[in-house]
């Protein structure tokens, strides 16, 4: 049977091709390994001075000498003059005595990994003038944007600020006074490229920026703003600035502990987050060029120590958390948070003094409710009161899991992840010697000595972390010390005779194996030569889905994940009936799963080495075609997922091992084997535990545990969940463009859908979604506990969070692509639906901070309507400008029937011009409500014309009509344009509100007879008004009615229609009245006081003449509506009197043929 396997001998020099190691040697000169060295243990190089060794770290000189300069000042100064420094990320250190600025390169560390030349000069600038004492913290030197001499920004303890453009020029400076009130300043931090932070002792902070205007250059200050509405209430908490107002005649004492910066590296422009730690409260800023400072959250950090020493110091001695007094002593920026330095006693019980390191998650959407980690320190002291400067004067630094704490006297090297572990001591002051300045370059520890000058400390061998970060390029170079202990490490258990099988195997998947072996080995030109006649190369790789190499690279990466430890041997059976790869000699699980993920990194360095890496086209997972790079990603999520899960043991074992029992089933664990190790060997399965947690709490939601107890058990599930969750994104976001695909077959062939957002059993999408109901209904809704339903609101954003950037993920990656559309809608309810719980229970900030981030402007509109706040409603008008968000909140105000509220909104004359182009642009399509902008922005005619066309078109309500009417009149008469045209106007619009008045006039009786809503009258034309006013059902209708009906024929523009009215009208006239009951004896007399003559009478009184306005006679005895009254003799005698009556009356001729 075949082999394929990984062997202890990957390093040897034989091989099936015959190649030694002597061949590769070539390619790695002494400089390239010495910088090696560099890269793992920290060591600037050979010939730095040792100064110091202890049995963990070793202390050696630290790039260039000390400029004359600095070292005179050291010799000289007189010991009453203050003397501090700095030094820089980027190799620039500055030295601080009395008014004195000395400013040199120390270090040299170029982006592009090449070293230049080091500028040794050192430069003096003079400080400004100040009656305090200065100190390096006040002064920043940084290099500005494109180019090559450093500036520098000094502050005076009493905020004289001064800006040198350039430290070679220092007569060319521009000062201004920060206006402080008396404050004193603290530190200065550099955010380059937005300037700098000066904060001052009682913890004002302000944002110090140099300009160029005009080719002059100039600096600006401004206090960080706290936001007003659905911020402003932070600000009450706590004074000064941050903590109240520079303009406050009274500022509050609360001292400043630390400013610390950091910048984001996801973002693609520039950002920084400014943590601010003062009195007992920590404040998370974020700046980002171009937009105003955003605060996003503050705590309460006193209470989260108060119960972490509590459960540490406490439980030894008893004290009461009331009676212990903490200190904050120092901050620092750590993986994924902050770390604080703390120092406590409790005086009522002991004068012990403790240290501890907490560790602060702050880079989630939510402030933190604990410290994450909290790690007591072995070095303590005893507490005098006259002792408390120095116990307290403590700092730190921090590097990887190493903290060094320091001070003028003292440095000690700390464990801050595990409590217990020996601290390393580090004595190499002599008694006129001490540390002036601590920092962190580019991640090397270095301090500056009285008399060493600058230091750096390091650890005395290669650790497991420094070969877990080790490059592909750092294996093929590494010499043969480094080559073996990688070996040591990896510890593949594969022979020489067993490689070269596996090399000659038929199996393309073994095959691939043997050349990652080799590569590992460094015998490169075998690893090509196997990797070329599998997969020879081509100029142009056609890719496509589910190729023989995307399946092959896939299988051996899942395998690697997937591998049996080596070491263990009660896995012995199962290897030999298995294929193994065996990667890990370990017998530790979490041992096993680092080896796991650093053979995994080694493998995707093999791919981009021997070029496979840009052959990789897509493949099918879960039903769906994802690029095979972003396949190799969720394999990796998956190991930083199942070590986080591993780390979890310690504090929810019980729960992780009920889910690892549920996960392996019905699987033997034989040999002494546990269900842990069945789980954690196999990674690629680690979501199933994840989904059992899930499915665990949903059974004791339904169990019959207390309401308490079901809400504790679905907070510590969601513990676990997050914790592991967010420890894969945050790695998958750190990777996002080492596995980032490219190329138009990915956009045009693949979707990526993560495993954290896939449904089914596959993915988590259903397991989280079900977790997010749980916690809302049976957590956040059913406990009253307020720290416990604030944790469930936390959880809520983070569980939405990871869904939503999942699908939206997924939703990004189908752009151009035929479903897009359908996943846009689905994506939008789902959208909606996990946010909106947030906006029912009142937690709108939650909800803001998700809405702001995945754009649901429906429910940041709803979340300003609620809170009535119209400046955050602008403000999100002007930050998603680019996205139409003005356009969606008009749409929505009609949407929802609130025109009204729209104009209220917009009406302002303070509103930015942008907001009022885009509602003028809006309302173009919306004349209903354009013509009240017209009205506001004095356009009076256009507002008539637009009102006038409204009124025209209006059908369903009279009283719209006439309201639309009288408003285009009037704003016709406002606009005081008096030419022939706005007569014209006029003219039109006393006529057409004449019409309307002819309606209002119709007696509601006749309307309600015909079925009209008289509440809701619709709009009836000329016609149907004429015939409402002479209908049967108008019965008490009198001459001055039908005498409407003739006028309302004006506004009938049919000719034909119009006689045929007219017509209608005389002859409902004659038929109103009994025209055979007239006494014959005086015909002319009684005739008057029928209503066909009164018509007719009130007709020519108005003017109009009888021949024009009467129908012509033998119409009349010919009209078929008159039945059989026409051919009554007595009635044709009447009518023809009434008619002789009115010609001779009105000498009109003969009307008969008229």
């Amino acid at each position: 049977m075949e082999k394929s396997g990984f062997g202890s001998s990957v390093l040897s020099s034989k091989s099936r091709f015959g190649l030694s190691s002597g061949r590769r040697s070539g390619i790695l000169n002494s400089s390239r390994r010495q910088s090696l060295k560099l890269n793992l243990s920290g060591k600037a190089s050979q010939t730095n001075q040792v100064i110091f060794r202890s049995h963990l770290h070793v202390v050696e000189s630290f790039g260039t000498t000390l400029p004359v300069l600095v070292r005179e000042a050291l010799t000289f100064t007189d010991k009453n003059v203050a003397v501090s420094v700095q030094i820089s990320n980027d190799g620039w250190a500055w030295f601080v005595c009395g008014r004195r600025l000395l400013i040199w390169q120390c270090k040299q560390l170029s982006e592009d990994g090449r070293r230049r030349v080091t500028n040794s000069q050192c430069r003096e600038l003079t400080l400004p003038s100040s009656d305090l004492a200065y100190r390096a913290e006040l002064v920043v030197v940084f290099t500005p944007v494109g180019g090559q001499v450093p500036s520098c920004i000094a502050v005076s303890p009493e905020g004289l600020i001064r800006y040198w453009p350039s430290i070679t020029h220092e007569g060319s400076s521009i000062e201004m006074n920060a206006d402080l009130q008396g404050q004193e300043c603290d530190s200065l931090t550099d955010i380059s490229p937005l300037g700098c932070i000066l904060a001052t002792t009682t913890a004002t902070v302000v944002l110090v920026q140099p300009q160029m205007t005009g080719g002059r250059h100039s600096i600006a200050c401004r206090p960080l703003k706290l936001p007003h509405g659905w911020l402003g209430g932070i600000s009450k908490l706590i004074p000064s600035l941050i903590f109240g107002s520079l303009q406050s005649s009274h500022i509050m004492e609360t001292k400043l502990v630390k400013v610390t910066a950091v910048r984001n590296p996801a973002y693609e422009g520039c950002e920084w987050v400014l943590y601010v730690l003062a009195g007992h409260t920590l404040q998370k800023w974020v700046l980002i060029k171009g937009e105003l400072e955003r605060l996003i959250f503050e705590c309460d950090v006193n209470r989260f120590a108060v119960d972490a020493f509590q459960k540490t110091i406490g439980e030894h001695c008893g004290g009461n958390p009331n009676e212990i007094q903490v200190w904050f002593l120092d901050m620092q920026p750590s993986e994924g948070g902050i770390a604080i330095l703390l120092g406590a006693t409790i005086t009522q019980i002991s004068p012990q003094f403790y240290y501890a390191l907490g560790t602060l998650t702050t880079d989630t959407v939510t402030q933190p409710s604990r410290f994450d980690k909290f790690c007591p320190l072995n070095n303590t002291g005893f507490y005098r009161e006259t002792d408390e400067p120095d116990l307290t004067s403590y700092k730190f630094l921090l590097t990887g899991t190493t903290a060094f704490l320091y001070k003028s006297k003292a440095l000690v090297a700390v464990s801050a992840t595990n409590y217990g572990e020996e601290s390393d001591k580090i004595e190499f002051f002599s008694q006129n010697d001490e540390i002036l300045g601590a920092a962190l370059c580019r991640g090397i520890p270095i301090f500056f000595s009285k008399e060493h000058g600058i230091i750096s400390v390091t650890n005395s061998d290669i650790s497991r972390h420094d070969l877990s970060i080790m490059s592909a390029s750092d294996i093929a170079i590494a010499d043969h010390s480094t080559t073996s202990l990688i070996s040591e490490q990896v510890n593949l258990p594969v022979t020489d005779m067993e490689l070269e099988e596996m090399s000659l195997s038929k199996d393309s998947i073994t095959q691939m194996k043997a050349a990652f072996l080799y590569y590992i080995r460094r015998n490169s030109e075998t690893a090509e030569g196997i990797v070329n006649s599998l997969f020879p190369y081509e100029e142009e790789p056609a890719m496509d889905v589910d190729a023989p190499l995307d399946v092959i690279v896939s299988r051996v990466c899942m395998d690697l994940i997937n591998d049996i430890p080596a070491g263990d041997p009660r896995w012995a059976p199962i290897r030999r009936s298995e294929i193994s790869i065996s990667s890990s000699s370990s017998l530790q699980i979490l041992n096993q799963l680092e080896d796991k993920q650093r053979a995994v990194e080694w493998f995707f360095s093999f791919l981009r080495e021997t070029k496979l890496w840009e052959r990789l086209g897509g493949i099918t997972v879960r039903e769906t075609v994802m690029a095979t790079t972003s396949v190799l990603s969720e394999y990796s999520e998956k190991i930083v997922a199942a070590i986080t899960l591993k780390n979890l043991h310690s504090r929810y074992g019980n729960l992780i091992e009920q889910c690892i029992k549920s996960v392996v089933g019905s699987e033997k664990a034989e040999h002494g084997l546990t269900c842990q190790d069945l789980f954690y060997r196999e990674v690629s399965r680690v979501h199933e535990c994840l989904r059992a947690l899930t499915q665990w709490s949903d059974d004791i939601v339904h169990s019959e545990k207390r309401p308490q107890e079901i809400a504790y058990g679905i907070s510590d599930a969601n513990s676990v969940l997050l914790a592991v969750l967010q420890e894969a994104i945050e790695w998958r976001k750190k990777k996002k463009d080492y596995f980032a695909t490219r190329g138009p077959f990915v956009s045009k062939s693949c979707e990526y859908l993560p495993w954290t957002a896939a449904p089914g059993s596959e993915g988590l999408r259903d397991s989280l979604t079900l977790q997010h109901s749980l916690t809302l209904k049976y957590g956040a809704r059913a406990v009253g506990e307020l720290e416990l339903k604030t944790r469930f609101y936390e959880n809520l954003v983070i569980i939405s969070d990871i869904i939503l950037d999942g699908r939206r993920s997924h939703l990004e990656s189908l752009k151009g692509k035929a479903k897009y559309e359908a996943m846009l809608h689905q994506y939008e309810h789902s959208r909606t639906s996990i946010i909106k719980p947030f906006l029912v229970d009142e937690e709108y900030e939650r909800a803001a901070i998700l809405a702001e981030k995945y754009l649901d402007f429906h429910i940041l509109i709803q979340i300003c309507e609620m809170t009535d706040n119209i400046e955050r409603l602008d403000n999100y008008c002007e930050k998603y400008a680019d996205e139409n968000f003005s356009r969606y909140l008009f749409n929505w105000y009609i949407r929802e029937r609130k025109p009204g509220r729209l104009l209220q909104q917009f009406r302002s004359r303070s509103k930015p011009q942008r907001q009022k182009r885009d509602l003028s642009q809006f309302l173009g399509d919306h004349p209903s409500l354009s013509w009240i902008n017209n009205i506001f922005t004095y356009q009076f005619k256009q507002a008539s014309n637009t009102l006038h066309t409204l009124a025209k078109e209006e059908t369903e309500l009279i009283s719209r009509k006439k309201t639309m009417l009288s408003l285009a009149k009037l704003s016709l008469l406002a606009s005081n344009e008096t030419d022939h045209t706005e007569e014209s106007k006029l003219n039109e619009l006393d006529s057409e509100l004449e019409l309307v008045a002819h309606q209002e006039d119709l007696p509601e009786k006749v309307l309600e007879a015909y079925g009209y809503d008289v509440s809701k009258l619709g709009v009836l034309t000329a016609a149907e008004l004429i015939k409402l006013y002479i209908c049967e059902e108008n019965e008490y209708a009198t001459e001055v009615d039908f005498k409407k009906a003739l006028d309302l024929l004006d506004y009938v523009e049919d000719d034909l229609e119009r006689n045929e009215l007219r017509h209608s009208i005389w002859c409902q006239a004659i038929l109103r009245d009994s025209w055979t009951e007239i006494d014959s004896d005086s015909p002319s007399e009684n005739i008057l006081n029928l209503l066909f003559f009164k018509l007719a009478d009130i007709v020519e009184f108005m003017g109009g003449s009888p021949e024009e306005f009467l129908p012509p006679l033998e119409y009349i005895l010919q009209a078929p509506e008159l039945g059989a009254l026409k051919e009554d003799r007595h009635f044709q005698y009447l009518i023809r009197v009434g008619y002789e009556h009115f010609l001779k009356t009105s000498n009109c001729g003969d009307l008969s043929m008229n």
